[in-house]
């Protein structure tokens, strides 16, 4: 007993040492609830972290995301789209429109990406003071001059005697002969100016017969012969009064002829006229005649004087054209009328403001440029064209001296232009000043 007593102490001498382990056990499974529970709430706080932070770029993505306004297809900028996709015109993908793009409300210009109007090898050049110059070629042909067309008549009736050998087409000169013809009425009148001369009529009477000769017709020439020799004439010559050419001449002998019967007609051919159709647009810069130079084929290299001109008072609705009609020497009769010839206009405009012809954007409605300001935006502006020659177009209103316009890559600019609502804050601003014009 003694034995087993010390092999195995009593359950009293044990509990000490088992309250003790209890306690152990217990203060281990604290401290393991303890490590777990930290371990969770490390892991949530991790968790939030990460989310925290993960979120930080995306909300500052969203932030900086730029907003479309709508998408657009850049070959034909006027429609717009409220999404991505294929360009129902072309076959591209739509382009977006941001809402950061362009200007403010205050301006009416628009930014462009430095880089992209490298690309599109922008040209620029100033609008300057300076004088438009025309020198232009119309065709022009030659014609009779109108002021040198005679009628011959007998201005009494008769018959004739004889017809020179001449027709249509022929050139005669002053006092050539073209019919005799008898004339019952200048017989009766010769007998009685010879009776009251013989009869002691008076001056009066013999000056109011001779009078009624001329009237009748007879030529100064024959009432001289007349009144010299004292004798009847019977047949009378009818001549060329001009020198010219014959444009009307059927006469046969033996022919009655009325007193309103013509005899013929003749054209002169010294001067002779050029006409040309000058456009109405030019008209206000003829002056002079030293700027018309004219030439005609049939003589190359000859030189012809212009003794005077003038613009006639007509104008062509259907070419809207003036005729220019100049008086040309032509002692040589070279010239021929029907002829063709050229007028080279050699002049030059007042002096106004001008642009390269490229610059200008014309749509049938509106005419204007795109102008680079000096915080290099593009800014549209409708402008009033006056003239164009020669690639260089007069401007009346719209610009300035000095200001930069575009002349390459107009196009793609002035299509931005129109999608950011450049080209309608210009048209309100213009339609603004005309509706308040400064008193």
């Amino acid at each position: 007993m003694v034995d087993d007593a010390i092999a195995y102490p009593s359950y009293k001498s044990r509990l000490p040492f088992y309250l003790s382990g209890r306690n152990m056990a217990s203060l281990k499974i604290k401290n393991t609830a303890l490590i777990i529970s930290s371990l969770i709430v490390g892991g949530i706080i991790s968790v939030a972290a990460y989310r925290y932070f993960a979120s930080v770029p995306k909300m500052a993505a969203q932030s900086t995301e730029r907003k479309v306004l709508f998408w657009y297809d850049p070959m034909k900028p006027d429609t717009r789209f409220d999404k991505p996709g294929k360009s129902p015109f072309m076959d591209m993908d739509l382009v977006p429109k941001y809402a950061d793009e362009g200007s403010s409300e205050n301006n009416q210009g628009i930014r462009i990406d430095p880089a992209q109007v490298q690309n599109l090898g922008l040209k620029t050049e100033k609008v300057q003071m300076g004088r438009l110059t025309y020198s232009q070629t119309i065709p022009a042909n030659v014609s009779f001059n109108e002021y040198q067309f005679v009628i011959v008549q007998a201005r009494s009736e008769g018959f004739i005697e004889k017809v020179y050998p001449l027709t249509i087409g022929d050139k005669v000169k002053k006092g050539t002969p073209l019919v005799d013809i008898t004339i019952p009425e200048w017989v009766e009148a010769q007998s009685e100016y010879l009776l009251l001369s013989e009869t002691g009529g008076s001056a009066t009477q013999l000056k109011g017969v001779l009078e009624r000769l001329r009237l009748a017709g007879m030529s100064e020439e024959d009432i001289q012969r007349l009144r010299s020799t004292r004798s009847i004439q019977t047949r009378f010559t009818i001549k060329a009064p001009i020198d010219g050419v014959i444009t009307a001449f059927d006469l046969r002998t033996g022919m009655n002829i009325s007193k309103d019967k013509v005899v013929a007609q003749i054209q002169g051919m010294d001067p002779v006229w050029i006409s040309a159709a000058v456009p109405e647009s030019i008209v206000y810069l003829l002056k002079e005649s030293s700027q018309f130079e004219i030439s005609v084929p049939a003589y190359p290299g000859k030189t012809f004087t212009i003794e005077k001109w003038l613009i006639l008072p007509s104008l062509d609705p259907a070419t809207r054209t003036l005729q220019v009609r100049l008086q040309v020497d032509n002692k040589d009769e070279q010239l021929k009328p029907g002829m063709n010839a050229y007028l080279k206009l050699n002049t030059q405009s007042p002096e106004m403001l001008l642009i390269p012809s490229q610059a200008v954007i014309d749509n049938g409605r509106e005419q204007r440029v795109i102008t680079v300001d000096h915080a290099g935006q593009f800014v549209p502006k409708q402008i009033k064209v006056l003239h164009e020659s020669q690639n260089q177009t007069g401007i009346e209103s719209g610009l300035s001296e000095g200001e930069s316009v575009v002349v390459g890559g107009l196009f793609l600019i002035d299509s931005e232009a129109n999608i950011s609502g450049a080209l309608d804050r210009m048209r309100q601003s213009n339609a603004s000043a005309n509706a308040h014009p400064e008193k």
